[in-house]
C-alpha cells in the first residue's frame, strides 16, 4: 500500500499537520472576528434603536399606542425610513409590551397585529421591560443571510411602554459572510500549498535515499564500480559517506581475496600437474590390468575436476584483459559443443540451433567467448535430467548488438536464489566453486556485453546475452 512508502507517509503527515493548524487557527480567527463583529454591530444597532426611540415626541408615541390614522402613520413611517436610509440598517420596527406591531419600515406589515418574531427574542424583550437596551446573537436567518437585531426601550412619560427593534445592516452582515468565504479560501489554498510543500519535502528526503538504495543494490549484486557521492550534509550525507567507505572496504577485501586465491591456485597448480603426469605414466604401465586402470581413471577424473577449480580461481583472481577481435558465433558454438560432446551424448540431449545457417560475427575476445559458452552450456547439461532434454541456442541482430539466447529444458533455478546466481562463490551444488556465472558476467562486461536471467521455472531456464556486433563485417 502507498502508506508503506516513506514519501507518501511524509506527504500525508505534513498535510495533516498543516491542515490541522489551518483549521484550528482559522476557527479561532473566525470566532474572534465574529465576536468583534457581533459586539461592534450590536453596539451600532442599539445606538440606532435608541435614536429611533427618542425621535418621536410623547404625543406621537401616544398616537402609536392608541392607534394613529393613516396619514399620521405615513408621516411617522417616513421619519423612520429616513433614519433607516441614513444609518444603512435593514429594518426598523416599533412594538408595545404586548408584542403588537406599532410601526414598521416594511409597508406591507399592518399595524396593531401580533409580532410573532418577538417570541425568538424573549431575553431581549425582558430587558426592554426593565428599561435596558440589548442585542441578539448573530445567527443565520430564513433567507440564509446572517441576522442580528438591536433593541431599545420606548418611553412615554418616563415609563417603558414598548420597544424599538433594528435589524442589522446588510452591508455589514455581508462582510461577515465574505469573511467566512475568505477563510474557506485561505484554508483551501493553505491545503494545496501544504501538499506542494509536502511533496517537495518528501522528494528532498526520499530522492537521496532512493539513490542510496540503488547503490546498495548494485553493491549487493557485486558491482562496486560506481562511486557513492556525498548526497547531503545531514544524516543522509553521513549514511552516503559510510556506504562509500563500505564500498571501498569491499573492493580492498576483494583485492586481498583475489590475491590470496591467485597465490593458493598457483601453489596448487604445480603439484596437480605433477600428479597428472605421473598418473598418465602409471596408467600406461598398468596396461592389461583393467581393474586397476579403472581406479587410475577415477584419479584422473578427480584431477581434471581439481584443475577446473584451480582454473576458475585463477580466472576470477587474475582475469585476462580482453583482446577483442571478430568472432564467429557459429564457430564458437561448434567448438564448445565438440568439447562437451561426450556429456551431451551421455544424457541424450538434443541441440537445437534455429539459425545455424546464419552466422553473425561479434566484436569480443574469442577465449572469453568460448569460456562464456562453455560455462552456460555446461550448466544446462547439468540441469537436464538423465532421461534427456533439449538445449536451444539462437541469436539475432538488434539495435547494433547481437542478442544470444541459450535455453534448456532442465529443472530450473529456484525463485529464492535467482537474485544470487551471479554472486561469487554462491552455489547450491555439492561440487562447485560458485564462480561459473560470476565469471561469465564479468567476462561479458569486460567485452562490453551483459547477461540476464530471462526466465527459470520447472520447464527450464533461459539466459539472454548481448554483445556488440562486428561492424566491419
Amino acid at each position: 500500500m502507498f502508506i508503506h512508502r516513506i514519501r507518501y507517509r511524509i506527504i500525508f503527515l505534513f498535510v495533516v499537520l498543516v491542515v490541522a493548524i489551518l483549521l484550528i487557527s482559522g476557527y479561532s480567527l473566525h470566532w474572534r472576528i465574529r465576536s468583534n463583529f457581533e459586539a461592534l454591530l450590536g453596539t451600532k444597532l442599539v445606538a440606532v434603536a435608541k435614536a429611533a426611540s427618542v425621535q418621536f415626541s410623547g404625543g406621537e408615541v401616544r398616537f402609536l399606542l392608541e392607534g394613529a390614522g393613516p396619514r399620521t402613520l405615513l408621516h411617522l413611517r417616513s421619519q423612520i425610513n429616513y433614519l433607516k436610509s441614513s444609518t444603512n440598517v435593514k429594518r426598523i420596527y416599533f412594538f408595545d409590551l404586548n408584542g403588537r406591531r406599532l410601526l414598521d419600515t416594511e409597508s406591507e406589515n399592518i399595524p396593531d397585529t401580533p409580532y410573532f418574531r418577538l417570541n425568538f427574542y424573549k431575553n431581549e424583550f425582558e430587558n426592554i421591560t426593565r428599561g435596558e437596551a440589548s442585542y441578539s446573537i448573530l445567527f443565520q436567518g430564513i433567507d440564509g443571510l446572517p441576522t442580528m437585531t438591536g433593541f431599545a426601550p420606548l418611553y412615554l412619560d418616563k415609563k417603558v411602554v414598548g420597544g424599538v427593534g433594528v435589524e442589522g445592516s446588510a452591508t455589514f452582515l455581508n462582510t461577515v459572510k465574505r469573511m467566512r468565504y475568505n477563510l474557506y479560501l485561505i484554508g483551501i489554498l493553505g491545503s494545496i500549498t501544504a501538499i506542494v510543500l509536502g511533496i517537495i519535502l518528501a522528494e528532498s528526503i526520499t530522492r537521496p535515499i532512493g539513490k542510496l538504495v540503488r547503490a546498495s543494490e548494485r553493491i549487493g549484486h557485486g558491482d562496486y564500480t560506481g562511486k557513492i557521492p556525498l548526497l547531503a550534509r545531514d544524516e543522509i550525507g553521513l549514511l552516503s559517506e559510510t556506504m562509500e567507505s563500505m564500498r571501498k572496504g569491499i573492493i580492498q577485501r576483494e583485492k586481498e581475496l583475489k590475491a590470496m586465491l591467485a597465490g593458493v591456485a598457483h601453489e596448487i597448480r604445480n603439484p596437480i600437474g605433477g600428479v597428472e603426469l605421473f598418473t598418465g605414466i602409471l596408467n600406461e604401465e598398468l596396461e592389461g590390468q583393467p581393474k586397476i586402470q579403472k581406479h587410475v581413471e577415477k584419479i584422473e577424473k578427480e584431477i581434471k575436476y581439481l584443475k577446473n577449480i584451480v582454473d576458475n580461481f585463477m580466472e576470477y583472481a587474475k582475469p585476462k584483459k580482453p583482446d577483442p577481435e571478430s568472432c564467429s558465433l557459429l564457430d564458437i558454438t561448434k567448438d564448445t559443443l565438440s568439447l562437451l560432446e561426450k556429456d551431451i551424448k551421455h544424457k541424450n540431449i538434443s541441440i537445437k540451433m534455429p539459425n545455424r545457417g546464419k552466422d553473425i560475427k561479434v566484436w569480443a575476445d574469442s577465449v572469453h567467448l568460448k569460456r562464456i559458452f562453455l560455462n552456460l552450456i555446461q550448466n544446462s547439461i547439468q540441469a537436464i535430467p538423465d532421461d534427456g532434454g533439449t538445449i536451444k541456442i539462437e541469436w539475432l541482430c538488434k539495435n547494433g548488438s547481437v542478442q544470444i539466447k541459450i535455453s534448456d529444458t532442465g529443472v530450473g533455478i529456484p525463485n529464492y536464489i535467482q537474485r544470487e546466481i551471479f554472486t561469487p562463490f554462491f552455489t547450491t551444488k555439492e561440487k562447485g566453486t560458485g564462480l561459473g556465472l560470476s565469471i561469465v558476467k564479468d567476462l561479458l562486461e569486460k567485452n562490453n556485453g551483459r547477461i540476464v536471467l530471462k526466465r527459470s521455472n520447472s520447464r527450464g531456464t533461459e539466459f539472454d546475452l548481448v554483445l556488440p556486433i562486428d561492424k566491419r563485417d
